[in-house]
């Protein structure tokens, strides 16, 4: 994650799927600044953030144009099921920052719902189920055919284990494939081939 220019890092994958943790660390190894929505909602309304949900939404947006109109470096965290980062992307690509975008996956949204069913055992915040079942294979596949070509770099984790595994990263535009058997599962996940 180097080179010239102000940097965007965004974290994408499903709920449960441990964007915050690898987003935490790309934060102080790379001394980025991190936004997240979770965390404006828990601002705005501490225990609370269903009844906050779209506010801290708006605000989440409104503070990361301004971070990039100021040209700090900066990490989002996003489930990617949505269009909303796409306009975000190119004005921040406009203002001459870089972007890498990382995925970070689970095998189901079985696996998913289990991980956010444990977050909140351990005291952290719920997304419904329904929720995350929907969100799963539309954070899979935006990633792989929305947001992957517009980001300068990009890189695919598995987080299904007892530890994160890289499964294919761009490598000079190209894919490069470091996993062949958990590609292929992503594939099929998203009903994709690989050329």
């Amino acid at each position: 994650m180097t080179g010239d220019g102000p940097h965007l890092v965004i974290v994408g994958g499903p709920n449960g799927s441990g964007k915050t943790t690898i987003a935490r660390e790309l934060e102080h190894a790379h001394g980025l600044r991190y936004l997240g929505a979770d965390d404006v909602a828990e601002e705005l309304a501490p225990g609370d953030w269903e009844r906050v949900r779209v506010q801290a939404g708006r605000l989440f947006l409104a503070r990361v144009r301004a971070a990039i109109a100021e040209g700090r470096p900066l990490l989002l965290e996003s489930t990617l099921s949505g269009r909303s980062l796409v306009g975000l992307i190119a004005g921040a690509r406009q203002a001459g920052y870089r972007v890498s975008i990382v995925l970070v996956w689970l095998e189901s949204a079985d696996h998913c719902v289990a991980r956010v069913a444990e977050r909140v055992r351990k005291g952290g915040h719920n997304v419904p189920e329904a929720e995350v079942r929907r969100r799963f294979p539309r954070s899979l596949a935006n990633f792989w055919h929305l947001y992957r070509p517009l980001a300068d770099h990009w890189q695919l984790i598995l987080n299904s284990g007892e530890a994160p595994l890289d499964v294919a990263i761009d490598k000079a535009g190209e894919v490069e494939v470091l996993d062949e058997a958990l590609f292929a599962r992503f594939l099929k996940l998203i009903g994709a081939t690989h050329d």
